[in-house]
């Protein structure tokens, strides 16, 4: 049986939940632990929207993730043609070692902001490819598996006109 309190915090989570803004569009691709250098994880905008957004990448990551930081590339395309391409490096944990980002026990949701303001251009098959870039210092070579993404995720969250 539930008690009053438990009854109370749903509640009040569901109310936060049903207030906030839901992104304009959002997606994840899950991994089983590992995500493999040759696998490109692809999301396709297929929707479009006329205001300005905010890019965000979204990484859930448990203690087996080996580094406190993360390299991706991000590219933006329209078919064949890149409209964008960043090398992004993200912190995953602080300098104790400890894991930022949301969640409880040990696995861990970090929101990456990409671009703010953006304004998304009028293009068909517009797709977003992500790839992790991440190696031991030292080394040339590219980590084939890296251990510990359970998750990527990318959302895009309309600006308003209040903002």
């Amino acid at each position: 049986m539930l008690s009053k309190y438990s009854i109370f915090t749903v509640l009040i989570l569901g109310l936060i939940v049903a207030c906030s803004e839901p992104p304009f569009f959002m997606d994840y691709r899950n991994f089983k632990g590992e995500w493999p250098a040759s696998e490109k994880i692809v999301f396709a905008l297929n929707d479009s929207t006329d205001r300005p957004v905010n890019m965000m990448i979204y990484i859930r990551n448990n203690q087996h993730y080996p580094f406190s930081n993360l390299f991706l590339i991000a590219q933006l395309k329209t078919g064949d043609s890149l409209l964008l391409c960043d090398t992004l490096e993200y912190a995953m944990a602080n300098v104790q070692g400890q894991w930022l980002g949301k969640g409880f026990l040990e696995v861990k949701e970090s929101k990456l902001w990409w671009k703010e303001n953006y304004k998304l251009p009028r293009a068909k098959n517009l797709s977003l490819e992500l790839e992790h870039a991440s190696r031991f210092n030292g080394r040339e070579q590219g980590m084939d598996l890296l251990e510990g993404v359970l998750g990527v995720g990318f959302a895009l969250v309309e600006i308003s006109e209040d903002e």
